[in-house]
Parts: structure tokens; sequence; C-alpha cells
């Protein structure tokens, strides 16, 4: 990203929300001073499937949510940090003016060189493989996986069909795509904190599910009732709502596809692309 894109009303507006982001998780940590107790919670515990099901992404995204709010960012920062340090990428599978790092000629993928099984099944077995994510995130209040799992699966779903079809890959995960759609995931998790922290004190309260009842019911059934839960138990029928852990979920899938999937994508195709190439590779 060219630095000059950030003058005027475009860094105007992101100067504003780290100002707000800065101040939230400062407060945050503040209130926190005293109040954490090693161990697990045992009044979480009890508390939890007032929630949803799925009790670990109610522990990873409600109990903890902060704490994984931070790993997240880490993941993004760090991805793109390694993306930057493979540079031109290991496996050359472009062509580059300048001469090869290595001494060895570049590894060229040739579809025809595959076999009939995985020429005509690779991109199926791909596509399988995206679907099988979305699906993962979009039930992850109820069963097991969530939003880093799905960001995982499409991402090996990317690898797959670069591997099988190299620089034709069919799945066109560029790097602008990437960066964006990282950045949005991180921004997006970021930002679901800001109604807890309004309402609350707290960011990363989970206004949705409102198990300490913090917040109005207005906001509570915004976030809550799109994703309401019947629960039939044999004590009898009990309604939950995971809140903002669903949305969290895909903003974390997000964020797994566009930081994983720039390590991939600097490794394989390479970062520096020559200026014929730039537009190109961003798209």
């Amino acid at each position: 990203m060219d630095p000059s894109e950030l003058r005027g009303k475009r860094g105007i507006i992101a100067v504003i929300a780290l100002l707000i982001i800065c101040v939230g998780l400062m407060s945050s940590l503040e209130k926190l001073a005293g109040n954490v107790s090693p161990g697990i919670s045992r009044i979480y515990n009890i508390l939890a499937y007032l929630v949803a099901p799925n009790n670990i992404a109610t522990w990873v995204y409600d109990w903890r949510g902060f704490d994984t709010l931070i790993e997240t960012a880490v993941i993004y920062v760090g991805a793109v940090a390694s993306a930057l340090v493979i540079g031109r990428g290991v496996v050359q599978m472009k062509h580059y003016s300048e001469e090869a790092p290595a001494t060895s000629p570049p590894l060229e993928y040739r579809t025809e060189s595959l076999t009939v099984i995985l020429k005509y099944l690779g991109l199926p077995a791909a596509i399988l493989l995206l679907s099988y994510g979305i699906m993962v995130v979009t039930a992850s209040s109820t069963s097991g996986g969530g939003g880093f799992q799905c960001g995982v699966i499409m991402t090996s779903a990317y690898l797959l069909a670069a591997i099988f079809y190299g620089k034709d890959n069919p799945i066109k995960f560029g790097k602008r795509f990437l960066i964006g759609i990282g950045a949005v995931g991180l921004g997006g998790y970021t930002l679901l904190g800001l109604p807890g922290f309004l309402t609350s004190g707290y960011w990363q309260y989970n206004v949705g599910a409102d198990i300490w009842s913090l917040v109005s019911p207005t906001l509570h059934s915004i976030f809550g009732d799109p994703f309401r839960l019947s629960l039939y138990l044999q004590e009898g029928v009990f309604y939950s709502t995971p809140g903002i852990i669903p949305l969290i979920n895909i903003a974390e899938a997000f964020n797994v596809v566009g930081a994983i999937g720039l390590i991939y994508f600097a490794f394989l195709y390479g970062w520096s692309e020559p200026p014929e190439d730039q537009e190109k590779g961003g798209k």
C-alpha cells in the first residue's frame, strides 16, 4: 500500500478509528486489574449453556474473547511480516526479468502432465473444501469448529489448487484480496467489541448473549435474536443465543484466510512482481 493513500479523509478516519480502539482496549485492561482469577471460572462454566451448545466456541470468543482478539492481531501482523520476508518466493512459478536467487531452474507446473484423476477432480475437490469451510464457520455455535478452522480449510483448498494448476490456479486469491480480507476480518472482530464497551465498559462483552444482564433489552435483541437457539433437554426446553460469537467467527475466518493465504501466496508466487504484472497480481 502506498502511504500517500492514507492522506486526506481516509487517513483521518483511520486515525480516529485507531484512537477509539486504543482507548477502549486500554480502558478494558485497566478494569481487569485485580479482577482476574487463575484457572477456569466455575460460574461461567455453569452459565455457558445459556450462550451456545458448543462450549469451545463460547470459551474462546466470549469468556476469553479479549485474549483471542490480541491473538488474531498477532496472526495477521505476523503473516504480513512473513510475506514481506519471503519476498520473491522460494518456488518460482512466474518468469522474472531479474536473475533467480537460486541456481536451480524455475519450477514449472503443467496441467497436461497431471493424471486424468488429478486434472479433472482437483478443482471439484478444492470447491468441496471451500464449501466445507463455509459449513464449519456457519455451524460453529452448535458443533465443533469455528472461524480459525474455516480459514485453515479454505486456505488448504487454495494451496491444493495451486499445487495442481500452478499459476493457472482457478481460486483467484490475489495479493490485494488477501490483504483486504484479512484486514476486514481483524477490523470486524475488533469493532464487534465496541457495543459491549459502550454499554458495559468492557471490550468484547457479548451484548447478544448478555448473561450478566448489563445491556438494554433492545441491544440484546438486535445482536441476540438473529442467532437464537432452542435447546431441547431432558429438563425441558431452554432458549439461548450465542450473540456476537457467530459474527466473530466469520471475522476470524476472514482474518485467517488472509493471513495464511498471504504466506502461501508469497511462497508460491512471490511478493515482488515486475511492473507490468503488478495490476494483474493485485486483482
